[in-house]
């Protein structure tokens, strides 16, 4: 039986932080994704676009962000 404490519909740039922080509260953490890889409507709508409204990033292109996001 799989033991989780959050389950995570979606691997938007949301749900890739909530397992971040579940993470440094030592939780156990199943993310779910309709789309093959994380990152969500960056990712599959525009990664190569610029996004200006990300604290700590005056600009930041989307596909970047996604990549720092899974590294984090």
């Amino acid at each position: 039986m799989i033991t989780t404490d959050i389950l995570i519909i979606g691997a938007g740039p949301t749900g890739l932080f909530a397992v971040f922080e579940a993470g440094l509260l030592k939780m156990k953490c199943h993310i779910i994704d309709a789309l093959p890889q994380p990152g969500g409507q960056l990712a599959e709508l525009y990664p190569k676009k610029p996004i200006f409204d990300i604290p700590g990033y005056p600009s930041v292109n989307a596909g970047e962000l996604v990549d720092n996001l899974m590294e984090q």
